[in-house]
């Protein structure tokens, strides 16, 4: 038998002129469309650049914050030290190869078979050239589903971006209460010790009786244990930003230079549901899914071809033969149905889950923007009716003080009051500043305009 690398060019010519024009093919199919999620995140946090995807893991300890941390620089240095973040990147990159990958054509098969005759002669050649019938079939509806796959996981990370701001607003503002309460418990604290001072001199000159003492020792003790539990609440919320700022280990004594949230431009309910159902990163990813699974669904019916291969079967005896082959499996057992009924329940799931969806972003923007004008409301009145009118008391205990009519016990009692009143409104004011960022998420961020106290 005499056969070399020459015979085989020659006799595989025309099978690798067609195997270059399957190649030409493959490579003039366009890339998979642009679907930039860094622009989406930036945009969802008002950044003035965009997240930058790292490929190296993220330091376990970031550079320090600066001394004057607004909230807005904190928002940025969260997201930019996520790990959480990252890791939706990276998943946005792994459905970018999918849809690249869904474009490219199937490598074709070439097989060559070479007989020798038993008696001796020529050896008989055999080629063939093939392709996967069932993935050429297949193909435009794979793109489509992962492209649907892409645009689902780039609403996926821009989800992941949205909690880690909500987290972030919600811990700076737990730091932010915690600091003003520690301060006013402090000064009710100094107060009842003074209280008690006064009140055991008038016990020793006979002007007061023991309960007395004995009641403003037990607030005293109460309102000291109220300190103790405000500053641990002060730690924990430190200790979780800087956990959120990508410093464990780092400093916690920033100066919170924000304000709570107390005042905000509310939309009507119906615009804000109309607005979060449009823009909500956790539909629109439901809607992907959907859309996935319908092409999953649609390429099931094809699954009985899998094995399918048509291409072009060379022969030589004594000339060479030329012409087209076709491989097709018999759906005697397997006609796909089953698989088809899987893909088809897969798919009414998504549905179900996209009306759960759906009802839970409107739920939840109800709620809050119920809380939010509750909230903002009873804010106000204590802001503009309780601590004026205490002010007020303080005022004249005062006068009658310093006019020589009562002793300093009613002025003091006066100024507890004061103090349990913006203690009041300081509690209230943290409430609504997190009903407001609840109701910020849960209408697509950023989308709230906050004004001052003034208005």
């Amino acid at each position: 038998m005499k056969f070399t690398v020459n015979n085989l060019i020659s006799i595989n010519c025309r099978h690798i002129t067609a195997l270059a024009l399957i190649a030409l093919v493959g490579c003039a199919t366009p890339e998979a469309s642009s679907h930039n999620t860094a622009e989406q995140i930036q945009s969802a946090a008002s950044l003035a650049n965009a997240i930058q995807f790292h490929t190296n893991a993220l330091p376990a300890e970031a550079a320090p914050a600066p001394d004057h941390l607004p909230l807005s620089v904190a928002l940025e240095s969260a997201l930019r030290q996520s790990p959480e973040l990252q890791i939706a990147l990276s998943r946005v990159r792994a459905a970018q190869a999918d849809a690249r990958q869904s474009r490219l054509w199937p490598n074709p098969v070439l097989d060559i078979v070479l007989r020798v005759p038993e008696g001796g002669g020529r050896t008989m050649i055999e080629t063939g050239l093939a392709a996967k019938l069932t993935q050429l079939l297949q193909r435009p509806r794979r793109i489509s589903a992962a492209d649907a796959r892409l645009r689902a996981a780039s609403a996926s990370a821009v989800t992941a971006a949205l909690e880690m701001m909500y987290q972030t607003q919600q811990t700076y503002f737990d730091a932010v209460a915690a600091r003003q309460e520690v301060a006013l418990l402090a000064q009710r604290a100094a107060r009842l010790n003074e209280l008690l001072k006064i009140t055991e001199v008038r016990l020793e000159v006979g002007e007061g009786t023991q309960l007395d003492v004995v009641s403003l020792q037990a607030e005293l003790a109460t309102a000291n244990l109220d300190l103790r539990e405000a500053n641990r609440r002060i730690q924990t919320a430190q200790f979780a930003l800087a956990h959120l700022l990508g410093q464990p280990r780092g400093r916690t004594d920033w100066k919170l230079a924000t304000p709570l949230y107390t005042q905000v431009a509310l939309r009507g309910e119906r615009g804000a549901i109309a607005h979060g159902l449009r823009v909500r990163p956790e539909i629109q990813a439901e809607r992907w899914q959907l859309a996935a699974l319908e092409d999953a669904q649609a390429l099931a019916r094809l699954t009985w071809l899998e094995g399918a291969a048509a291409g072009l079967d060379t022969e030589r005896a004594s000339d060479w033969s030329l012409g087209p082959s076709l491989t097709v499996p018999l759906p005697l057992f397997d006609n796909g149905q089953a698989r088809h009924a899987q893909a088809r329940a897969q798919a009414i799931a998504a549905r179900h889950r996209l009306t759960q969806s759906t009802r839970q972003v409107v739920s939840e923007i109800r709620e809050a923007h119920h809380a939010v004008g509750e909230l903002i409301s009873t804010t106000r009145q204590a802001r503009t009716q309780l601590l004026p009118l205490h002010e007020q008391r303080v005022a004249l205990a005062r006068q009658i003080f310093e006019a020589g009519q009562e002793d300093v016990t009613r002025l003091r009692l006066a100024e507890l009051d004061h103090l349990e009143a913006q203690l009041k409104s300081l509690r209230l004011q943290h409430q609504t500043a997190r009903a407001v960022l609840r109701l910020d998420r849960a209408t697509g961020g950023s989308t709230l305009e906050i004004e001052n106290e003034s208005n």
